[in-house]
């Protein structure tokens, strides 16, 4: 089968013939329709610092995707050929404190598809059986390759109360752009962007938010911020989506005494921050956004697409044949794009 390694270390990506994956009893095999490309994926294709210290290659990469099922393994009852399917890409041990504590997402042994084990940049993907989720006909294709990010949104949106509360998003990306969207669902009084590419400025505001800040504009646009907030002293709520030093630094400025801030975003490098007056003297509550829930941010995730009826595709700004994946690369490393979707459908 077709599919994009990491053979190296450095910079890049290739596209080669490997072996499709074997399955195990407990698995099934999956033929993959379509595919996001992610920021993590940016990473190991860009080779920054995070990718250094965490993978090892040689992999195949990816882990946002959706296809059908080809094959099941001798124990797979619930599952069955051509059921269309998404998946849960961290694969925990299943038998640690946290994965039967309902925390399996961060157990300390956890595989994620894609970074730890071949991932789903591929024609075949193969995947324990009870990682895969059975995707209802209301949700797109499109939509459904791209569910693990709108779990990362659902995550860090949910991880703190929402309703009533003025909430900042720093990073209007893909995943910012879904928050910005979930926030305003789940009964966020506002929300504001900060965000320095205008295009992506001008997503965040067509999806629902109040105001969309550049941070890059100036000293005043801070204080332009602060004065929409109902304190005057910064949003209730910040959920750090962008992963940049400069970012992580802002969602600590932009938050009221007393605020909830989560961090999702990735630096590429350790960042500097004050912690006693960023965070200790005014009190606020830091939460680590790791993933998705298993899998109670699935079922979150699917009844706001299909009850609250949030549209997401607006986000998907290009789709690429995977055999173009270094166009699709290209594209995001000159910022043009938002999602790239790799369709791999001959």
């Amino acid at each position: 089968m077709q599919a994009l390694v990491k053979r190296t270390e450095g910079p890049g990506m290739s596209l080669d013939a490997v072996p499709v994956p074997e399955i195990g009893p407990t698995d099934v095999l999956i033929r993959i329709q379509k595919t996001g490309i992610c920021g993590t994926d940016y990473h190991i294709y860009s080779w920054d610092t995070w990718a250094r210290n965490r993978v090892r290659p040689p992999f195949t990469v990816g882990h946002e995707f959706m296809g059908v099922i080809e094959k099941i393994g001798g124990m797979v009852e619930r599952l069955r050929v051509g059921d269309r399917v998404s998946g849960e890409g961290h694969i925990g041990c299943r038998h640690c404190y946290f994965c039967r504590t309902g925390q399996g997402h961060i157990c300390r042994d956890v595989q994620i598809i894609g970074v730890d084990r071949d991932g789903c940049f591929a024609e075949f993907l193969s995947l324990p059986a009870g990682n895969v989720w059975n995707l209802k006909p209301e949700i797109s294709s499109d939509v459904a390759a791209i569910l693990d990010p709108i779990g990362n949104a659902m995550h860090t949106v949910t991880a703190q109360n929402i309703a009533g509360r003025a909430v900042a998003i720093i990073g209007a990306g893909a995943i910012g752009l879904i928050a910005v969207q979930i926030a305003r669902s789940a009964g966020a009084m506002s929300v504001i962007a900060i965000e320095p590419q205008e295009h992506k400025r001008t997503l965040a505001l067509q999806f629902g938010a109040a105001a969309a800040f550049d941070p890059t504009s100036g000293a005043d646009w801070q204080r332009q911020f602060c004065a929409l907030t109902p304190t005057g002293m910064g949003a209730d709520v910040v959920l750090e989506m962008s992963g940049s030093g400069t970012g992580i630094r802002n969602a600590f400025e932009l938050a009221r005494p007393g605020a909830d801030v989560a961090l999702l975003g990735i630096p590429s490098k350790e960042v500097q921050l004050d912690l006693s007056e960023g965070v200790i003297f005014k009190g606020l509550v830091v939460r680590g956004i790791n993933g998705r829930l298993m899998f109670e941010t699935w079922y979150q995730s699917e009844r706001f697409l299909v009850e609250k009826k949030i549209d997401v595709l607006p986000i998907i700004t290009h789709r690429v044949h995977y055999r173009e994946y270094m166009d699709a690369f290209a594209l995001l490393e000159r910022g043009e794009a938002v999602k790239i979707l790799l369709e791999w459908e001959n």
